[in-house]
């Protein structure tokens, strides 16, 4: 597991889940499929799923499926006993119909055994009220929720990264406002202004002011 180095993705690659190394099977119609758990297939998303909803509003978890080549995606189903359901996914290869938790636990993922390889990709991605002004405590939420997730994955833990701050996209600065009017130009970090709320010199920020109104924020370590 590793974080990309363009860290504005903030996504983390789970390595290569070749879907050629799985089991072997046959569809009612004598196709050859392999089979995969589904576990396997969403690496914590048992543990997102685990979560009070209110330690895991402030952010929520995708995942993408990568093809050896290019644009094509794999026909995938969800198998439970003999029901069968589709995997719908979006042109960028998002799954789009997540799994339910007796799904992760008992659930296989059928793949036709012609599919080319593939891999898994995990995005983390903060729930943030974009404006020209955001409450700093909506900000903090989403890194709070985060350390609480990492909290509870136990041995896991190990593994995760460590994200402390939150980027924002579409501006160049921003200003961290504080109850007494004083007001701290945002660090910029690889041209993104990001908020690190556990730095003595933000803390006891109400609000953050940017020029524009920001197109995305995103999770930075």
């Amino acid at each position: 597991m590793t974080l990309p180095t363009k860290a504005s993705l903030l996504g983390f690659l789970l390595g290569a889940l070749s879907l050629l190394s799985t089991a072997q099977a046959q569809t009612a119609l004598g196709e050859s499929v392999r089979q995969i758990p589904v576990k396997k297939l969403f690496p914590y998303y048992d543990l997102y799923l685990g979560l009070p909803p209110q330690d895991r509003d402030g952010f929520y978890v995708e995942y993408l499926i990568r093809s050896s080549e290019t644009n094509i995606r794999p026909r995938m189903v969800y198998a439970l006993g003999s029901v069968r359901t589709p995997i719908q996914l979006d042109s960028k290869g998002k799954i789009l119909t997540m799994p339910d938790m007796t799904m992760l636990r008992q659930g296989k993922i059928e793949v036709p055994a012609s599919s080319p390889r593939g891999e898994i990709v995990l995005n983390l991605e903060p729930v943030v009220p974009l404006s020209r002004t955001i409450a700093a405590n909506a900000v903090s939420n989403s890194l709070t929720d985060y350390a609480k997730a990492i909290g509870r994955a136990g041995p896991l833990a190990l593994a995760i990264p460590k994200l402390t701050g939150i980027a924002f996209k579409g501006v160049a600065s921003g200003q961290v406002v504080f109850a007494d009017g004083r007001k701290v130009s945002l660090p910029v970090e690889r041209g993104l202004p990001v908020f690190r709320p556990s730095q003595s010199i933000m803390r006891g920020a109400v609000s953050l002011e940017f020029p524009a109104i920001p197109s995305r924020a995103e999770f930075a370590r």
